[in-house]
């Protein structure tokens, strides 16, 4: 068995690539010999934050990306709606922020009723996890891998925006 094998997320992802048509699946191989080539500098991100002292170490966020887009920082309208998450909560470093890759647009201080996140473990008797690691009982609604790299976010983000070209549009 390989080491994939077990690898929920990934057979996932495959599951969901071979439904897209051909030219979305050219732009996605296309993104993915980028980033294996090193040409990762296009990536932007925007995020709302929950701070833990959790299983990656202090300064570690879990942060929430939307779909929810503004043409202008002083514009913006957010409405809190997990229904329109764009990805699974991911874990990420300061790093996103001492880097200038997210910055604090508004603060939010009633997070509602979040829906059910979790990380993948590969190779653990119980492979779903939250952020403080201890083991969950049951897969959660949403799944991510765990702390993520600086280019991680960006393509996961880049991979969305080829998969649905109406993130990028504007209603006016």
């Amino acid at each position: 068995m390989k080491y994939n094998d077990n690898n929920i997320l990934l057979k996932e992802w495959h599951e969901r690539y071979n439904k897209q048509n051909e030219p979305i699946k050219k732009e996605l191989d296309r993104l993915h010999d980028d980033l294996v080539q090193g040409k990762n500098h296009n990536f932007q991100l925007l995020k709302i934050k929950r701070s833990y002292n959790n299983m990656q170490g202090e300064d570690m966020y879990v942060v929430a990306l939307f779909r929810s887009k503004s043409k202008s920082v002083d514009e913006l309208s957010f409405k809190l709606d997990y229904s329109e998450l764009l990805l699974a909560p991911l874990m990420v470093d300061r790093f996103y922020w001492t880097k200038g890759l997210f910055y604090n647009v508004s603060h939010i201080d009633n997070l509602g009723t979040p829906p059910s996140y979790g990380f993948f473990k590969i190779a653990r008797v119980k492979p779903f996890w939250n952020e403080f690691d201890e083991p969950l009982e049951q897969r959660p609604e949403y799944l991510s891998s765990g702390a993520q790299t600086s280019v991680g976010v960006g393509y996961k983000v880049n991979k969305e925006l080829i998969i649905n070209k109406k993130l990028l549009e504007f209603d006016d």
